[in-house]
């Protein structure tokens, strides 16, 4: 059954390069700390990117992922987790109008 459970979602905020930005994040795990952010923000970013150099190393460490992404441009990094979604047409029943 475990196997079965739905991804957690995480709304991330953050700046890359001056500009707001926000990145909806599927994670396994309850909670996603700012490094994993970062990792997976880096990967996002520099997805095609030709140098290999810009993405983290796999056993990167939280504070050494926080500098890569700022050296890269991302910076600011919020995490807020998602605790449901509504789907379309299933809005709770006080905000319809008669």
């Amino acid at each position: 059954m475990l196997g079965n459970r739905p991804p957690h979602k995480f709304e991330v905020n953050y700046i890359f390069q001056n500009d707001p930005r926000a990145q909806i994040i599927e994670a396994d795990e309850e909670s996603l700390s700012q490094g994993e952010a970062a990792r997976r923000l880096i990967e996002h970013h520099n997805a095609d990117a030709e140098n290999s150099l810009v993405m983290p190393d796999a056993q990167a460490d939280e504070t050494e992922l926080l500098r890569q992404a700022e050296v890269v441009g991302i910076t600011d990094i919020r995490i807020t987790r998602l605790v449901h979604e509504h789907e379309p047409g299933t809005t709770p029943g006080h905000y319809q109008q008669p």
